[in-house]
């Protein structure tokens, strides 16, 4: 499982706040726990507070589709945030990167100022032992809709975690 860790302030900074971190990798599964053939969907996050939830860092997604498909996110992590033992990342998209097989036209790339908020966040494990990560991307399909996700606001879990955590 993915865990922000914080940082004990010293006792002479009590009023100074805790700083978290958190550095996951995690194999997922949209479709259900257990493998999931001919698709890899990843997630790696490294990212640390520097004041309150505001956060610096980056998280790569990656979803290699049957074919050799392969839709890559950078994201220029903004928010670390906790809520009891879920653990939120969120922050624009910094780049999309499309890998199609030779012969095939990739989609039309983003325009410059595509740069929606994203937003990641990884769930306990729930008493079958399950673990959850939550993933709101972007829609690569219509440049113009809408972000999927808040700054610092929790996704609710769309995926399974098959490897890692």
């Amino acid at each position: 499982m993915a865990a922000a860790t914080a940082v004990p302030a010293q006792a002479a900074e009590a009023t100074r706040p805790h700083h978290q971190s958190l550095h996951a990798w995690a194999l997922l599964n949209e479709h259900g726990p257990g493998p999931n053939p001919g698709e890899r969907l990843t997630a790696r996050v490294d990212a640390r507070t520097t004041s309150g939830h505001e956060a610096r860092g980056h998280a790569t997604v990656q979803h290699v589709f049957p074919g050799n498909h392969i839709v890559r996110v950078e994201i220029d992590i903004d928010c670390l945030t906790t809520d009891g033992d879920a653990v939120t990342v969120t922050g624009p998209v910094e780049s999309i990167h499309f890998t199609v097989p030779e012969g095939e036209t990739p989609p039309p790339p983003a325009p410059s100022t595509w740069h929606p908020e994203t937003g990641l966040t990884f769930y306990p494990a729930d008493e079958s032992g399950e673990q959850r990560v939550g993933w709101a991307g972007a829609n690569a399909r219509d440049y113009s809709a809408p972000a999927q996700a808040t700054k610092c606001g929790p996704t609710a879990p769309s995926d399974w975690v098959i490897q890692g955590g």
